[in-house]
């Protein structure tokens, strides 16, 4: 991705939104598919975590918190390597139950292929009807 994906997204998100859920297929790299773009949204957070980290340390679960529009803004990363993975995803979404407030709208940036055989939207809005939860293409 590149800067108009920067662009497309920044378009995308507003007051309302609250947060991401970005699944993957591997650990976070520079090169994951979406950082480019969660970086800049989150200020540098994620390239900063990564200079931190080194291979043994990055997590397949990552909860980053940083701000838009004036409240908190989070994007919870999960790792999905079959399908029992993505129940981590609701554990990131108890993570950021306080930042989530009633209506709030949630992307997903799915970049796992593993998912495939997953109706992802369809899961997510079937425990949390409160939220409201859109595929996010960048």
């Amino acid at each position: 991705m590149n800067d108009s994906g920067i662009e497309h997204l920044s378009q995308l998100i507003n007051p309302n939104t609250c947060g991401i859920l970005w699944l993957t297929d591997e650990p976070l790299g520079y090169d994951s598919p979406g950082a480019y773009e969660v970086n800049y949204l989150l200020d540098g957070i994620l390239t900063k975590t990564l200079e931190q980290a080194n291979d043994s340390q990055v997590s397949p679960s990552n909860f980053f918190l940083g701000e838009n529009f004036g409240k908190p803004f989070f994007v919870g990363h999960n790792v999905i390597k079959d399908k029992k993975d993505f129940t981590k995803v609701f554990d990131t979404l108890n993570v950021a139950s306080p930042f989530i407030t009633e209506g709030a709208q949630v992307y997903i940036l799915n970049k796992s292929k593993n998912t495939a055989n997953l109706n992802v939207l369809k899961e997510l809005k079937s425990k949390n009807k409160h939220i409201d939860f859109e595929i996010l293409a960048v």
